[in-house]
């Protein structure tokens, strides 16, 4: 099996499955996700995509501009903490996102490449009941890094789309007893390794 890796894909409020591409050729599909099933369609390679959520963990990018959500909030709350200002965030806090601990994906990219047997993509992330919100988010970044200032929670900058679930019914299909690391005690191992490799993180 081959893999490789693609970001979750929406179109509007359908989601769009590569199982069974569009009928219509006005509507173009995601190359990265279609090409493992024209591959197999045309030459019978057994390819696949992987489809992961919001990832986050050490050796990650925390650059607070072009960074994902969760190492850049970390770099901001190490700034804040560094230089005694309060910690502005952008939006209410309210927004929830599933995030998925880098070392767990690992662990899931190993099962795929060795177990998984499908064209088909797979979507790798925590079950929505485990989303969370960026608030929730924020203060486990602020407990992890005993970060003691104010925090600021910008309502006048845009929060962005509410929620963006995936399912991952059909890994737990597969994987039904898979444990994923606790959500705060994966924060609090990747700002340890941030605050022990600053000099030398992404960012």
């Amino acid at each position: 099996m081959t893999m490789c890796c693609t970001p979750r894909t929406s179109w509007g409020s359908r989601r769009w499955s590569p199982a069974s591409p569009p009928a219509s050729s006005r509507i173009r599909p995601p190359t990265p996700s279609m090409r493992p099933w024209a591959y197999h369609q045309q030459h019978g390679c057994k390819f696949t995509s992987v489809i992961p959520t919001n990832v986050f963990g050490p050796n990650d990018n925390f650059n607070i501009e072009d960074g994902h959500v969760l190492p850049g909030l970390i770099h901001k709350v190490y700034r804040a903490k560094e230089t005694g200002t309060a910690l502005s965030i952008w939006g209410t806090g309210k927004p929830r996102r599933q995030f998925i601990y880098s070392l767990d994906l690992a662990r899931l990219f190993i099962w795929v490449l060795r177990e998984y047997d499908e064209v088909d993509p797979i979507i790798l992330s925590v079950g929505e009941e485990d989303e969370v919100s960026i608030k929730e988010a924020a203060e486990s970044i602020v407990s992890a890094m005993d970060f003691k200032g104010e925090v600021i929670f910008d309502s006048t900058k845009s929060d962005g789309q509410f929620k963006k679930t995936a399912s991952n019914g059909k890994l737990r299909k597969y994987l039904p007893d898979f444990k994923f690391t606790p959500f705060n005690q994966a924060v609090q191992e990747t700002c340890d390794w941030f605050n022990a490799n600053y000099s030398a993180a992404r960012k």
